[in-house]
């Protein structure tokens, strides 16, 4: 009967399938997060605030949970497994990243055992999947890649946006609204290459995103986190979705031909690709491991300029929304060219910020320093 019942729901239009799943996706985190709360508060597994966290009080941070069965019960409903062999070893390196979150998030594994998860849940969708970059689509001036090249880049590259999620995972509202936009602009693409599975499992995404989104930003009883658990799992779906948008050979004369594809498949991500890149090359340059935590990323940065965590998360949203259509806009110039362009202005917009927070430290900085040589002089004094 069940078997029966799954049929039919695969007799529906492609079109309904992602909307069911993305209602299935919103209702399933909608239902699951309120418990997720409740037993996270009972056995204490909370977020506690700490130098570099920019949170106050004691906050459940299994969030990504939720998003994990939401993923799990929308794509187990409405992806058509038939014909579609990768989706197993998808799910498979799917469940190591989500279990490596879940294990860090209740425990704090250190970033060598996460790396070695990372990539061995990339190798395997890489390799057993073949969901790979082959080609840099003319970039460079390079056309296919050896098959050997074509694993290790691709690999690197699912190490890189896994990461770069984990880090955007910072304020209310930023990880999980920047997922809900990009995980939208990959499902409606997906759809139009034909790649429909991989659309569907977008919009499953995007609803379990949804209701994470409403119970972070504007919750009260029942606001958490999604943790590692979730940021993981949000980089390794966003790698598998962009990179089979790059695996799609697509024809001169075809309407979705683009001469600069990759460029506008960074451009739907490009603030947390930027942001990475900006803030692990600030840490080597002072010395410092690039996995080593601090503040400088761009959403402490606006929450040092006094705005709050919703409208820090909105601006960089709508920052990224920008530069995605600009890429739209450069999608048929030279892909070298519209790469420098879409990266020296994501530079530029980071960094305005940075200027504006630097230009008003030194006398924030002064103050403190005085203050803490007064009272360095009455510890002193008075143990004398």
């Amino acid at each position: 009967m069940i078997s029966l019942n799954l049929f039919k729901l695969m007799l529906l239009p492609i079109e309904m399938r992602m909307v069911l799943g993305l209602l299935t996706g919103l209702v399933v985190s909608f239902v699951a997060i309120p418990p997720i709360v409740r037993v996270a508060t009972a056995k204490k597994l909370m977020s506690v605030p700490n130098g570099r966290t920019s949170h106050n009080g004691l906050v459940p941070s299994l969030g990504g949970v939720a998003i994990f069965a939401a993923v799990v019960m929308g794509t187990s409903l409405f992806i058509d497994s038939s014909g579609f062999e990768e989706f197993r070893y998808i799910l498979a390196a799917m469940m190591i990243v989500f279990f490596i979150g879940l294990k860090d998030d209740l425990v704090n594994l250190g970033w060598t055992k996460k790396l070695s998860a990372e990539i061995f849940a990339a190798l395997l969708v890489v390799v057993m999947a073949n969901v790979r970059i082959g080609t840099f689509h003319g970039m460079l001036g390079v056309g296919t890649l050896p098959y050997w090249f074509s694993i290790v880049f691709s690999t690197f590259v699912f190490v890189a946006l896994i990461n770069c999620f984990n880090l955007l995972d910072g304020i209310d509202g930023l990880a999980s609204g920047m997922g809900i936009v990009i995980s939208m602009i990959f499902g409606f693409w997906l759809f139009m290459l034909g790649f429909l599975n991989f659309a569907i499992l977008s919009f499953v995404l995007a609803g379990g995103l949804i209701s994470f989104y409403g119970f972070n930003v504007f919750g009260k009883n029942n606001k958490l986190f999604m943790g590692d658990t979730g940021s993981l799992l949000l980089g390794f779906l966003f790698a598998v979705l962009a990179i089979k948008i790059l695996c799609c050979e697509i024809q001169p004369e075809d309407k979705l031909f683009m001469r600069s594809l990759p460029t506008v498949v960074m451009g739907a991500m490009i603030i947390p690709i930027m942001d990475t890149m900006r803030v692990f090359s600030g840490r080597i340059l002072r010395g410092k491991s690039p996995f080593s935590a601090d503040k400088t990323h761009l959403h402490h940065i606006f929450l040092n300029l006094g705005f709050s965590h919703w409208q820090a998360s909105s601006i960089i949203i709508v920052m990224n929304i920008i530069l995605f259509c600009l890429t739209l806009i450069m999608r048929n110039m030279n892909a070298i060219v519209s790469t420098l362009i879409l990266f020296s202005l994501a530079l530029i917009i980071s960094w305005i910020p940075c200027l504006m927070v630097r230009n008003r430290t030194p006398k924030v900085e002064g103050h403190v320093e005085d203050q803490l040589r007064v009272l360095n002089f009455e510890i002193t004094d008075s143990s004398n």
